[in-house]
């Protein structure tokens, strides 16, 4: 068995995160073009509940158990077998839940419709359950073909099976469209966890020893506060999805304030999470390979490397999200964006460069998360991201009820969150890691990215239609990706995390 290398981990999960990621970018822009901006609000009303429900039965569960794992892998079989006896469990009582009170929590949200939803949606958390502790168990062996290959699977299921039941069934009504992508999710997952147990039959759960014994109080001990951690956001985005549309409906409309939250969540939201599926990738490997007793110089080193990787990707995102988010938002969803009375694809430009500023800093915090966990700070995360999101919601109760602000308000508190749990963790790091500002790397990429920069501006200029911006936006990634090995960023140690290494299971 080929087990991956601390960034040829990273870089199988970020690979299989871009192709994930591109499935997932093609079947939002395809579903926003089907339902239009109402449609796409309505249907991330459903996200933030089902995302709750999902994180409060899994959340942290691939990182948490890919931790436990690689502490102690002789008690592979006992690890899995009590998680997944434990989380089958509570997603079971979530899912009843769900299901049980889908009109009152539909009701909550000012949308009575989408009930149907939340019901089809509740038996699908005690599959993505059983498919992250799945997910951990191959992650803290080292193995992270399965997540890759389930995770993009799962990801062009759902746009296959999502984008033509909708079309079809957009015919019907809006809410039936809506309901066939809802039943597409059903689909993907079921056929994510069925890879997994073929991958599962390949390399089977063994205990290495006779007397391993691991108690589930034990194991949840590492498991709760990564998934404390992972559930706050959640619930964030669960009260923005009730608090937003109250707090815009004191100046517009209910269904003009779906519509803005869906451009801010659904459109622009999209947007943002591209860059973050290498920093997620990196920290997923970091969870893992810091967990270990290995010397404290060697775990600085990989906690510096994963920020230089993290700096390269963002900081160009960053550029163009905040210089060109006219570009980026024509190109993806041209007029489809527009509607009762506010010009939509105005709202998403500014929606992006207030977001777009966010990136690096939420990239980063990915990593100082992963890394405060592996070094057992466990609930110095939770705290600090506590902290973030009252700020969050602080500002965002001050500026939203303003006719002037609004949704914008949103934007700008997800920022100020970003910023907050960042430089919070920060302070943490500095107090295990003797991490060292590198100047001579900083030097390069500034330099990177001001040739990157006149290229982008040299580009956008010439380029009018969407297709040749779209041809541009290529040709200034490639040149800023010859410039990165032209200036040899990364150095030979660096070049080395790449490879692979065999190991006998």
């Amino acid at each position: 068995m080929k087990k991956n290398n601390f960034l040829s981990g990273a870089l199988i999960l970020s690979v299989g995160g871009i192709l994930a990621k591109i499935f997932s970018a093609i079947y939002r822009i395809g579903l926003t073009r089907i339902l239009g901006g109402e449609g796409i609000g309505l249907y991330q009303l459903i996200f933030p509940l089902y995302s709750l429900c999902i994180v409060v039965t899994t959340a942290g569960l691939p990182m948490a158990i890919s931790k436990v794992i690689s502490r102690y892998k002789d008690c592979q079989s006992n690890i899995i077998k009590k998680c997944l006896r434990t989380t089958m469990l509570i997603s079971l009582f979530i899912g009843l839940i769900l299901a049980g009170f889908s009109k009152p929590l539909a009701n909550l949200q000012g949308a009575n419709d989408i009930w149907i939803c939340y019901l089809i949606l509740a038996p699908t958390i005690m599959i993505i359950s059983a498919t992250s502790v799945l997910r951990g168990y191959f992650q803290g062996l080292g193995y992270f073909a399965p997540s890759t290959v389930s995770n993009v699977s799962e990801q062009f299921v759902k746009l296959v099976v999502g984008l033509v039941a909708s079309l079809v069934l957009i015919k019907v009504s809006l809410i039936m469209a809506i309901i066939g992508a809802v039943v597409s999710i059903v689909v993907s997952e079921i056929i994510s966890l069925l890879i997994l147990v073929l991958y599962l039959k390949k390399k089977p759960l063994k205990n290495n020893v006779t007397d391993c014994e691991i108690s589930t109080k034990q194991i949840f001990k590492d498991v709760l506060p990564i998934t404390l951690t992972n559930v706050i956001l959640p619930i964030s985005s669960f009260i923005d999805s009730v608090l937003v549309v109250n707090l815009l409906a004191i100046n517009f409309s209910k269904q003009m304030s779906i519509f803005m939250y869906g451009v801010e969540s659904g459109a622009v939201g999209s947007l943002i999470s591209l860059p973050t599926i290498f920093s997620f990738a990196i920290a997923s490997v970091l969870l893992p390979s810091l967990s270990t007793n290995s010397r404290v110089q060697n775990k600085t080193y990989k906690l510096a490397l994963g920020l230089k990787i993290v700096l390269i990707i963002t900081i160009p995102c960053v550029i163009c999200f905040t210089l060109i988010p006219d570009k980026l938002i024509e190109i993806l969803y041209s007029n489809n964006l527009s509607g009762y009375g506010v010009e939509g694809l105005n709202m998403a430009f500014r929606l992006l460069t207030i977001s777009g500023f966010g990136v690096v800093f939420l990239a980063i915090n990915q990593l100082y998360s992963s890394c405060l966990q592996a070094m057992d700070k466990r609930y110095a995360t939770v705290r600090n991201l506590i902290i973030a999101v009252v700020v969050k919601f602080v500002i965002e109760l001050i500026f939203m009820p303003s006719s002037m602000i609004n949704i914008y308000a949103l934007a700008i508190g997800n920022t100020a969150c970003y910023i907050t749990a960042m430089a919070l963790n920060h302070v943490e790091i500095l107090q295990s890691f003797p991490l060292k500002f590198d100047y001579m790397f900083m030097c390069k990429l500034l330099l990177c990215n001001a040739i990157m920069l006149v290229a982008l501006i040299t580009f956008m200029t010439l380029c009018k239609t969407a297709l040749t911006s779209l041809l541009g936006l290529v040709l200034v990634g490639l040149i800023y990706i010859a410039c990165l090995f032209l200036f040899k960023v990364f150095n030979n140690k660096d070049i080395a995390m790449f490879k692979y290494k065999t190991i006998r299971q």
